[in-house]
């Protein structure tokens, strides 16, 4: 196997994980989350993600990664006037 295929896989869960973090993090802002909350909220989607992916994987037989709300997170963070745990229950 060439080295470029596990570079370019590991450069690009790195960049999808990263820009989606960053609207995770505005979103926990937009709704008044506090550090510990909002650290909470990324460990629960990163171990939902992970153990998805491990669950797919398996069960395809292929590699497969789970991919975030994006959609979802970001209108959370354009929104106003919700608490956390309604964002939390809408994401």
């Amino acid at each position: 196997m060439r080295i470029s295929i596990p570079v370019s896989a590991f450069v690009a869960a790195i960049v999808g994980f990263g820009g989606t973090l960053a609207i995770v993090i505005a979103a926990a802002k937009a709704v008044g989350a506090t550090q510990v909350e909002t650290a909470s909220w990324v460990t629960a989607i990163c171990l939902a993600m992970a153990i998805e992916s491990l669950w797919l994987s398996w069960r395809t037989r292929m590699p497969v990664i789970a991919a975030w709300s994006t959609p979802g997170v970001a209108l959370i963070a354009a929104s106003s006037g919700f608490s956390i745990g309604e964002a939390v229950g809408s994401f």
